[in-house]
């Protein structure tokens, strides 16, 4: 038997003996509430891990997966199809998913008689000669604001082939500029190959989505557009162009002084665009300025703000040394020093503009008069080309830029000079090598700008 009795006296379901006197009873009841209380807490801080009860059943599981594989094998089929196959589907899930892209009409481009370009053996009544189809369509980011006209005043031309990181950048930055800054329903003229049309569909669909834009657009085969300029190629390209032999390099880079054979007929004004082109105002000013052209002018294009064609024209300014071609546009002085040499731009009205070339970034084009210029007609013929390369003792590289320089001094009246904030180059690499001295008076250019051209790689300001 036990030598102390025990009566139950119970507290919270704790038992202790009876003759254990009532302080000690109360000091052991409050420190078991504190060792309990702490407990509990600890407890509640260690909380056992949620479960994820996303997929509970082993059929959910099964579908997921099902799924992912399908996926999966889509993606595969879609990387390994033709690229036109993949467009056709792009196009098809476009039109039925967004309703954006429409099918509006197909074109064909005629000429005239007398403008038809030469086969490839010479012969122009040839009946292989290329033609023109391309297929127009209506890029809108919403069906219920589709226009029912599918035509426009502001017809932009822009040529993006060979695509790669850069080119992809530069267009983005080009289309984002334009519709931020217009309204108008443009039409989009692009000359593009197989391998860089889904990137052009791309961006312009996630730009029009953005800005809530509607835009015609019509893509060009650039081959077949090469094809068609041939005979311009052929007679410009070994006294304009750094690799004579490279016959499809050539051709984008005169596509500009054929671009009248390519567009429709309909359509009469037209304004080219490089790619690396950033506008900073509505593209309809720009429109405003054939309203300012003469009966006479076909082209309008900005002055050159580098010294390239100083450069290019060394031997022609040895002999003629009082000649302003390949001077900057603002009259100006070199004044030297003891220690160096100090440029002086002269203001005075009287003194005379110097002519330091044109840029072909921006070309303002009335489609109908140059089809109709027998003048033109003229100084695209092979024995008028090299009467002027060899009266300037020209060499060029750059193309139709080079074309147009030597057509804007030897026949000025065919040419309307657009101010220089429409085309404000940003290349400065002539500055670091051998003009520096001289370099910022070429680079000069007051007003407002309207368009920035990022030649060279430049970073456009933001």
């Amino acid at each position: 038997m036990a030598k102390y009795a025990f009566y139950n006296i119970s507290r919270k379901y704790k038992t202790y003996p009876a003759n254990i006197n009532m302080e000690c009873k109360s000091q052991l009841l409050d420190e078991h509430e504190n060792v309990t209380l702490i407990v509990n807490r600890r407890s509640a801080a260690r909380q056992s891990p949620k479960r994820w009860t996303t997929f509970r059943c082993r059929w959910q599981k099964k579908l997921a997966i099902s799924l992912a594989l399908i996926f999966i094998g889509l993606l595969i089929i879609f990387t390994y199809t033709d690229l036109l196959f993949r467009n056709k589907i792009f196009s098809v899930f476009l039109s039925s998913r967004f309703n954006q892209i429409t099918n509006v009409a197909k074109l064909q481009t005629s000429y005239p008689q007398s403008e038809q370009p030469q086969g490839l053996g010479g012969d122009a009544s040839n009946s292989n000669n290329p033609i023109v189809k391309p297929m127009q369509y209506l890029l809108n980011y919403s069906s219920m604001h589709l226009n029912k006209t599918s035509s426009s005043d502001y017809n932009i031309f822009v040529i993006y082939t060979r695509e790669n990181y850069r080119l992809q950048m530069k267009f983005d930055l080009f289309a984002h500029s334009l519709f931020k800054h217009t309204n108008a329903q443009l039409h989009l003229h692009i000359i593009t190959d197989k391998e860089s049309e889904m990137s052009v569909l791309d961006i312009l669909q996630r730009k029009i989505r953005k800005f809530r834009r509607i835009v015609i657009y019509t893509m060009y085969d650039v081959q077949i557009c090469s094809n068609i300029i041939q005979d311009i190629t052929a007679k410009l390209s070994p006294y304009f162009s750094s690799m004579p032999n490279s016959y499809y390099s050539d051709s984008l880079f005169f596509l500009s002084l054929g671009l009248h054979r390519i567009a429709d007929k309909s359509i009469s004004r037209a304004i080219l665009f490089d790619c690396d082109i950033v506008f900073r105002s509505d593209v309809r000013l720009l429109f405003a300025e054939f309203d300012r052209f003469l009966p006479h002018q076909l082209f309008g294009l900005a002055p050159e703000l580098t010294p390239v064609y100083r450069h290019i024209l060394y031997r022609y300014r040895v002999r003629f040394p009082k000649s302003n071609f390949g001077n900057p546009y603002h009259p100006m002085q070199l004044v030297k020093n003891n220690k160096n040499s100090k440029l002086i731009t002269n203001h005075n009205n009287h003194e005379r503009h110097g002519y330091p070339g044109l840029n072909s970034g921006v070309v303002l084009m009335l489609l109908n008069r140059i089809r109709d210029s027998k003048t033109y007609l003229e100084v695209l013929t092979q024995y008028e080309v090299h009467r002027l390369v060899s009266k300037y003792s020209f060499k060029g590289h750059l193309g139709d830029q080079d074309f147009f320089t030597l057509l804007g001094y030897e026949y000025p009246n065919l040419i309307y000079r657009l101010d220089c904030i429409w085309n404000r180059q940003l290349c400065t690499w002539w500055k670091d090598h051998g003009y520096s001295n001289i370099f910022d008076a070429y680079f000069r250019c007051e007003g407002v700008i309207k368009m920035y051209h990022g030649n060279c790689n430049t970073r456009i300001p933001e």
